[in-house]
């Protein structure tokens, strides 16, 4: 079987709350090792398997997204894309290669 970006993507949302699932399981085994109740546990934990899923999701979509820079020196322009087709793909490395303003950090005087 041969691991591809579509497979990948894919295994994006599962990983990520299996991820925070785990390490929401983690947190209430330790939460009630210290006898905090059932409803303080529960936010708790609910709030940290949210915000671990929600990073894990960011991270993976940042690793498989493609991104189109303006190839002028200095010039800070990108279009980061998460699911391009083909066309779409195509449309934005245009953009950014043609595209009128040029942010460039010029050296304050």
């Amino acid at each position: 079987m041969v691991i591809t970006k579509v497979r990948l993507r894919r295994c994006a949302v599962p990983a990520a709350a299996a991820v925070g699932a785990a390490l929401g399981v983690h947190q209430a085994r330790e939460l009630f090792a210290y006898g905090v109740p059932v409803s303080a546990a529960a936010a708790s934990v609910l709030t940290v398997s949210a915000c671990v899923y929600v990073t894990v999701r960011q991270f993976l979509e940042a690793l498989f997204a493609e991104t189109h820079r303006c190839r002028v020196e200095g010039c800070t322009f990108r279009a980061r894309l998460t699911r391009p087709d083909a066309g779409e793909s195509r449309r934005w490395q245009e953009i950014a290669a043609a595209h009128p303003n040029h942010d460039r950090h010029w050296p304050v005087a």
